[in-house]
């Protein structure tokens, strides 16, 4: 394996409305083309719906199998997804990770693919987290949102005005009331 190394990219600026195809150019550096698998030994990358389909279709399964072989659940701020199985627990290897690395990279997973141990690392988590799991009409997903707020910063769009900029209806979502 080629070890991973962080690339200097031109100072990017992410933002919640950053198209996905940005986003992935920002999370590409060279370890990802040459399969590095430091992410891949110690976790997993979310799988959104369209993800299975075009996994299903390259193992030649049902998304049924794919999801009960080789998937386990993943629910943050109220949404689930699901993510590859990892071999060890709650810390291990990815159920696709083979001696020569990814064994279904053509294919692999949103979250995956956005993965990244260069300087933008940080910013496509949370990219990925307020487009994929943040649900801004779901009561309990804002309120888990707002939690976190309370820790950390966020990137631009982030912000609970921004995500609900009915000002009376986020205050009902925050006091449980919608």
């Amino acid at each position: 394996m080629i070890p991973c190394r962080e690339v200097p990219k031109e100072a990017a600026h992410i933002t919640k409305s950053t198209p996905l195809n940005v986003v992935e150019e920002l999370a590409d550096t060279p370890c990802r083309s040459h399969k590095c698998t430091k992410c891949c030994e110690y976790g997993t990358g979310t799988t959104l719906p369209e993800d299975l389909k075009r996994i299903a279709h390259h193992l030649g399964i049902t998304e049924a199998e794919l999801k009960d072989k080789y998937f386990d659940p993943i629910t943050k701020y109220n949404t689930t997804h699901s993510r590859p199985k990892m071999l060890k627990q709650p810390y291990g290897p990815c159920t696709f990770l083979g001696k020569d690395g990814c064994t279904i990279h053509e294919v692999k997973p949103t979250g995956c693919r956005l993965s990244s141990w260069n300087q933008h690392g940080e910013q496509l988590n949370e990219w990925f987290d307020l487009n994929y799991f943040v649900d801004v009409n779901d009561a309990e997903s804002v309120r888990q949102w707002a939690q976190r707020l309370k820790f950390s910063s966020t990137i631009p769009g982030g912000q609970l005005h921004e995500l609900v900029p009915d000002k009376e209806k986020l205050k009902k979502m925050l006091k449980g009331e919608e």
